[in-house]
């Protein structure tokens, strides 16, 4: 139980609560509106106060973590698992909780600071604790994905903000549905580690729903669609990666595998241009050949009858110089004749000798080539070590995203299976657990009908996709018989838990639980919130502004001030909550 809430600011205005209903009331001066910018009253300050020292998680900048708040710290007087405790917590040191008074029989007890003797909390070990003492969370369930949330199951006893007054099963606007099915199984004492596997297997669903979409846009190297396509490229892959062993467990590295290559490649060259040298020298020989069939001495009397059909007659001395003349015509001839005959024997022993270094260059080069043939350069295995590897590789995950999809359709069947499986043994349990969940029915169905004519439903059904939670009040529309709703199922989750024994004993509304609700309802609610919690040894916090306040309908005997623990104002600074004007961040 919450017993008050203090400060160390001499401003603050120090709250005491006891077991049933505690009123916060708060006084609206005619002047001020919702829209203003200054700090408000403090009604939804107190709560968040209170929250701020149950170890809720701030943003710097927002709620209670702004600078003009930087030098205050809260605490409240509380009694957790039998030991009654003022629990400070600071603005500037959000992460230390200090506790002080005795800690006996808690799971996690406080360090000690060296210097000043203070026990103290970190935050996490805080909230850890509080989820024992508070709700009776086990610690085993550590490690699981999805398990019990302290801050989130106190978020229904404690509601903050708008949003938490949308929905009896919702107290923040982005609320996974996970996160509400397995926090309202836990209020309401059934299984939430059904809850938890039904989470688990959507997750196994929307893994299998991002690889399927991966294969069909191509997004996943190596997987190409069908089962079948894939085996198609790894028999090809294999093939491929066979071959390319073959070669490279042959391969023979030469050590002077270049120098070799150079010299084969030079012998073709000298073979190439003694081929080239022939082919010149045997056109030479052609020419040759030709022209020393021509060569033929002119006749004997060929220039004398030249001359004597030109009509002329030749002395016998002019007769004489052309024999001289005839003679050395012969001896030119015979001399051109020797020469040719002479270059052809050349030329022909030119080419016979250039054939037989041919031959020899040929043999060589056969020999040169036979090495290169049956051996290899040291880059080209490198070569073939990188094209096996990548052969390796492309195939290994060929076969990885065969062995993915082949596990996919076997994971699709095991989910749906599984799924199957699972809402049987929920329904099972569901069943097992009638009394309990019956309990909770009970419960809102008695809390609405103190509130209307006819009881409302709470309903819990077991469905395909897990837990399903819906609550009805007849009239159900309006935003009134809405917000009491929340009402209902809230005081049922109090009364619910202190029954199982757990060790929440408090239930806190904001003044926007009575928004647009009815005037007799909300009087009902007040009157019926403190026999409740005062049966239990509990206690109800509710904040509400003067004008909401149904004074005329109330019972009679029901003395409504009586229960008004602090009355704020806004007539000055002084009586606000904090007792301070200041002004707020702009959002």
């Amino acid at each position: 139980m919450i017993h008050g809430v203090s400060a160390n600011q001499k401003s603050f205005h120090a709250v005491t609560f006891t077991t049933g209903l505690n009123i916060i009331l708060a006084e609206r001066s005619t002047f001020s509106t919702e829209k203003d910018t200054r700090n408000g009253i403090g009604k939804s300050t107190l709560i968040e106060i209170i929250d701020f020292c149950l170890g809720s998680r701030l943003t710097k900048g927002k709620g209670l973590l702004i600078e003009p708040l930087e030098q205050w710290a809260f605490t409240i007087d509380i009694t957790l698992d039998g030991n009654r405790v003022k629990v400070t917590r600071s603005v500037a040191e959000q992460n230390l909780i200090v506790v002080d008074g005795p800690t006996k029989g808690w799971t996690e007890q406080p360090d000690i600071d060296e210097k000043t003797g203070q026990k103290f909390f970190r935050a996490d070990r805080w909230r850890t604790l509080l989820g024992w003492v508070l709700f009776d969370i086990p610690r085993s369930i550590d490690q699981l994905p999805y398990k019990p949330s302290y801050r989130s199951l106190v978020s229904y006893l404690v509601r903050l903000g708008s949003d938490a007054y949308s929905s009896p099963f919702r107290h923040f606007r982005q609320q996974k549905t996970w996160d509400i099915q397995l926090h309202i199984a836990y209020l309401l004492g059934m299984n939430w580690e059904y809850a938890a596997r039904w989470q688990g297997l959507k997750d196994k669903e929307d893994s299998i729903k991002a690889f399927e979409t991966a294969i069909k846009t191509g997004a996943m190297e190596g997987a190409i669609g069908t089962v079948g396509e894939l085996e198609t490229q790894r028999i090809q892959l294999e093939q491929q990666a066979i071959t390319a062993a073959k070669a490279l467990e042959t391969f023979k590295v030469h050590p002077q595998y270049e120098s070799i290559q150079q010299d084969a490649n030079r012998l073709t060259t000298d073979i190439h241009n003694l081929a080239n040298d022939n082919v010149t020298d045997r056109r030479r020989l052609t020419c040759y050949e030709e022209s020393i069939k021509e060569e033929n001495p002119p006749a004997a009397t060929s220039i004398e009858l030249l001359y004597e059909e030109s009509g002329l007659v030749f002395p016998d001395a002019v007769k004489k110089t052309l024999d001289e003349a005839r003679d050395f015509h012969r001896q030119i001839v015979s001399n051109r004749s020797d020469f040719l005959e002479t270059e052809i024997k050349r030329i022909r022993e030119a080419i016979d000798a250039r054939e037989d270094e041919i031959k020899k260059l040929i043999d060589r080069r056969a020999e040169v080539l036979q090495v290169l043939q049956t051996h290899g350069a040291l880059q080209e295995m490198t070569k073939l070590q990188e094209r096996n590897v990548e052969l390796r590789g492309s195939l290994d995950r060929v076969q990885a995203r065969l062995q993915e999809m082949k596990n996919l359709k076997v994971t699709k069947r095991e989910v749906k299976t599984a799924k199957t499986d699972l809402v049987q043994s929920a329904e099972k349990d569901h069943e097992q657990r009638r009394d309990i969940w019956s309990n909770a029915v009970r419960l809102f169905n008695e809390n609405s009908q103190v509130l209307y004519k006819t009881p409302g439903k709470l309903i819990i059904d077991v469905g395909d996709t897990g837990y399903k939670y819906h609550v009805d009040i007849e009239r159900s529309g309006s935003e009134g018989i809405e917000k009491m709703k929340i009402f209902c199922f809230d005081l049922a989750v109090l009364q619910l838990q202190m029954q199982i024994g757990h060790g929440i004993d408090f239930l806190i509304h904001d003044t926007l639980m009575y928004d647009a609700v009815d005037a007799r309802q909300r009087a009902l609610a007040f009157e019926h919130a403190d026999v409740v919690t005062k049966t239990l040894g509990g206690q109800y916090i509710c904040t509400i502004n003067s004008d909401m306040v149904p004074t005329d309908d109330f019972s009679a005997g029901f003395d409504f001030l009586k229960h008004v623990r602090l009355t704020l104002s806004d007539a000055s600074p002084s009586e606000s909550l904090l007792g301070v004007r200041f002004e707020r961040p702009k959002k």
